[in-house]
């Protein structure tokens, strides 16, 4: 008994949207309080409802697909419009509610935790977060340290241009590098102060002009296995993490 005006429907790989605006005077509450009776009449679950959508009057209703469709990086890197985003560090994350192409930009969260159960596929997302990168920069643009004590992930990346050392397993050695990157970053903080830049993108096309050498790539750290790193030196990784985080 709830007066509701049925809008668009859209398909993702994994759910399909149905979105609704609701009559005039209805509080949401009355519709969210409906969660778990729906879910028990579709028999299907997880039943999600989104209400409102961001940035619309509208309520969504997400129903888990009978078949999930797999989503092919290829096809996602192919409709990367890299002219436009060029000066990002885009990773591919897949399709969204609707089947578009979602992209997140790592220069915008400087920090990224991936978690989950055990075989959740934390080191697959891994994988396809570096290809990405791999695939929109030069070894000039970006450069990368890897850090995989279980050595059965990362050290498959050996040999690219991109690294700045190789793949680093021994836990002593862990703590070497992010003290390097401290150091690196307090120096970049110099040379940023300088020219006047407050980031890195503003640093490189200023001195792009005058002088190309002094261009400075981005670093991207990967660590797999972070638990691990942080039973064996706790205290000094976090830090370490802290300090780059800030």
């Amino acid at each position: 008994d709830i007066q509701v005006e049925m809008s668009e429907v859209n398909i993702g790989p994994t759910v399909t949207q149905y979105t609704l605006r609701p009559a005039g005077g209805v509080k949401l509450a009355k519709i969210t309080s409906l969660h778990h009776d729906l879910s028990l009449a579709l028999a299907a679950h997880p039943i999600r409802i989104e209400a409102p959508i961001p940035g619309r009057s509208l309520v969504g209703i997400e129903i888990p697909n009978k078949t999930k469709t797999l989503v092919r990086m290829r096809d996602l890197l192919a409709s990367y419009d890299y002219k436009q985003n060029g000066h990002y560090l885009n990773m591919v994350l897949g399709r969204d509610v609707a089947g578009n192409p979602a992209w997140a930009n790592l220069v915008k969260m400087p920090h990224l935790l991936i978690a989950g159960a055990t075989g959740s596929g934390k080191s697959i997302c891994i994988h396809s977060l570096i290809t990405s990168l791999l695939y929109q920069k030069s070894p000039w643009e970006l450069k990368f340290i890897l850090i995989d004590p279980k050595r059965v992930e990362l050290p498959f990346y050996n040999g690219i241009p991109h690294l700045l050392t190789p793949v680093i397993v021994e836990l002593n050695k862990v703590l070497n590098a992010f003290k390097w990157a401290i150091r690196e970053m307090e120096d970049r903080y110099k040379k940023l102060a300088e020219v006047g830049a407050k980031d890195l993108a503003s640093y490189n096309e200023k001195v792009a002009k005058s002088n190309p050498q002094e261009m400075m790539p981005y670093i991207v750290i990967v660590v797999d296995e972070l638990a691990d790193i942080m039973a064996a030196y706790g205290k000094e990784v976090e830090w370490a993490i802290v300090r780059l985080a800030q």
